[in-house]
């Protein structure tokens, strides 16, 4: 981006803007670095929860075949009932898979580009500053 630093006519007001930039490219730093740690945290629990979910879809089939089986009476009933549950189960490590599966990964990924081209901004600024600093002093 160009900059209109022709603005600038003294020293002092670059000093400031070289502040508050390195300011935005600490703060943008330690984002990144977050982001960073989210982003390996979303693919290592997005594996664990896909692997859980076709045990879980694994045993509800399982059930349902031993269910068929079954004569009414109270082996049914709790079969039925460990059925339920697993299907519970399933609900809850679906909703995790939206929260954390690939396409919150994915999301995550594009969060950083996002960064790193604003720390590309904050550089450029940073270096544009600088030159205009030193036609000033000189």
């Amino acid at each position: 981006m160009i900059y209109s630093l022709q603005n600038l006519t003294q020293t002092v007001d670059c000093d400031v803007l070289l502040s508050r930039a390195q300011k935005r490219r600490a703060d943008l730093n330690h984002k990144r670095y977050s982001e960073e740690h989210l982003s390996a945290k979303y693919g290592e629990t997005s594996e664990e929860i896909e692997a859980n979910l076709q045990v879980t879809m694994a045993e509800i089939a399982a059930e349902t075949t031993i269910i068929e089986t079954l004569p009414e009476g109270k082996t049914k009933e709790s079969h039925v009932y460990k059925k339920k549950t697993l299907e519970h189960k399933q609900l809850v490590l679906e909703h995790r898979l939206e929260s954390y599966g690939v396409v919150a990964l994915l999301e995550q990924e594009m969060d950083l580009g996002l960064l790193d081209q604003q720390m590309e901004e904050v550089e450029a600024f940073i270096e544009a500053v600088k030159a205009r600093k030193e036609e000033l002093a000189a």
